[in-house]
């Protein structure tokens, strides 16, 4: 239980950040800095592909670090201070126009995303060390998630709070973005020293594991078959939730008139998320990955269908057909993260080699490639809809067009993915029977 809480909470302080960047950074570069919407959302891709291409290079190279505490704990309680401060850089306005500006706003969030690299990488690459059991891993997953929808909790239920307070009122204070960052980044920089201090990790013969080169590193994801399925559909689910997620602050903006404040809207689909983890990692555990995935890809199709086809339907200013894109959603943060750790075996087992670097470092740089891209198409979308930072309200015709975009591109991209997911040549008694065979040999 310990080991559970303990490396769960490491996923409450990076999803802090995780979440603030999906749902409010494009937000605060259009909005608040100013800068029109597909410079934000090149901001974005920018800054989001740096993360990705970098997550290679630490995810070996965190790899074969040796010390008394650990292999990747270390990084944890050294690197969770600096990610604080970088996180309270990526929210400050500096007195400069223009191109400068614009390139300023590059270099913090390239810098953020170089720190927040050093530390999520080894997290989590952690959880193939903390077991080598399939359902356990499960369990490991939803206590996981369960705490890192607690971080969006946290961001999507107090952020805009902090800053009409500590700004002048409304939801565009520069003041009142930073003092949210600042709280932000305390509560994450805590977060990750209790999970270096609650977590101990089972150390592997380093004859298993294969140096790394980029030549090994293609090798190693080419020779696993299971992983080069599962990167697949993991890029477009996180293209589908990173679509949905970045839109979501401009489609409640279009429409604030009817809707209830942000932080209601965010907070009951936080919400949703949250209460549906358990319900996830039972469902996981009891019928298995496969059908847990499609299940929760035609929840969120669902939702996205109804709102199409009946318009939102609110309740006290929510649109109910957010739950369900929440609900949906949720399954997919207990079910990659069971997944993920499974090919670690798998391509070991294919290849006489232990790859935690290749695989843990392919699945985070196929994330952040589809949710940059996603932020980079976001910002295009919206200047060719007509998205206006400078109105009280959106044209009808905008908030229309932004109604079908965050209805038909998670659904076509999570459609997709289920298909691509049927093709995994992975079980639960699969694994079992690999990780016998590895023990044995």
């Amino acid at each position: 239980m310990r080991t559970y809480l303990g490396y769960g909470v490491g996923d409450f302080g990076l999803n802090i950040y995780w979440n603030a960047l999906s749902l409010i950074l494009v937000f605060w570069y259009a909005e608040v800095v100013g800068l029109p919407p597909n410079q934000a959302g090149l901001i974005y891709f920018i800054g989001t592909m740096w993360d990705a291409v970098s997550d290679v290079a630490v995810a070996n190279w965190a790899q074969k670090t040796r010390t008394r505490w650990g292999t990747y704990r270390p990084y944890l309680l050294g690197g969770g201070t600096l990610l604080g401060l970088c996180f309270v850089l990526l929210f400050w306005i500096p007195p400069l126009e223009g191109l400068m500006l614009f390139l300023f706003m590059v270099a913090a969030h390239m810098l953020f995303r170089t720190c927040y690299t050093l530390v999520a990488v080894p997290y989590a690459a952690l959880a193939s060390r903390l077991s080598y059991d399939s359902g356990e891993r499960t369990l490991l997953s939803g206590t996981r998630m369960g705490f890192a929808f607690l971080g969006l909790f946290a961001i999507s239920g107090t952020w805009f709070p902090i800053v009409r307070h500590f700004g002048d009122g409304s939801d565009t204070a520069p003041g009142g973005f930073l003092i949210a960052a600042l709280v932000g980044g305390f509560l994450a920089t805590i977060a990750l020293a209790v999970c270096f201090f609650a977590t101990k990790e089972e150390e592997l013969g380093t004859s298993q594991e294969s140096d790394f080169s980029m030549a090994a590193f293609v090798k190693a994801i080419l020779s696993n078959s299971a992983l080069g399925v599962l990167l697949g559909a993991i890029f477009l689910q996180s293209a589908a939730g990173a679509t949905f997620q970045i839109t979501l602050a401009f489609y409640i903006e279009a429409h604030a008139h009817v809707f209830a404040a942000k932080e209601t809207v965010l907070t009951i689909y936080a919400i949703a998320i949250l209460l549906s983890v358990p319900v996830w990692t039972m469902a996981v555990h009891r019928y298995g990955k496969k059908r847990a995935w499609v299940a929760a890809c035609w929840i969120v199709i669902g939702g996205g269908l109804w709102l199409a086809l009946t318009q939102p339907v609110l309740v006290a200013g929510v649109p109910l057909q957010i739950l369900l894109y929440g609900i949906g959603f949720g399954g997919f943060g207990v079910l990659v993260w069971a997944l993920v750790p499974d090919t670690v075996e798998y391509g070991q087992w294919q290849s006489g080699k232990r790859n935690e670097g290749a695989v843990f470092g392919s699945v985070l740089l196929v994330q952040k490639s589809a949710g940059g891209l996603m932020g980079l198409i976001v910002g295009m979308v919206l200047t060719w809809i007509g998205y206006d930072t400078g109105l009280e309200q959106q044209a009808t015709e905008t908030a229309g067009y932004l109604q079908l975009y965050i209805f038909a591109a998670p659904a076509i991209l999570l459609f997709l993915s289920s298909l691509m997911l049927s093709q995994l040549p992975l079980n639960r008694t699969l694994h079992a029977e690999i990780v016998d065979r590895i023990r044995n040999s």
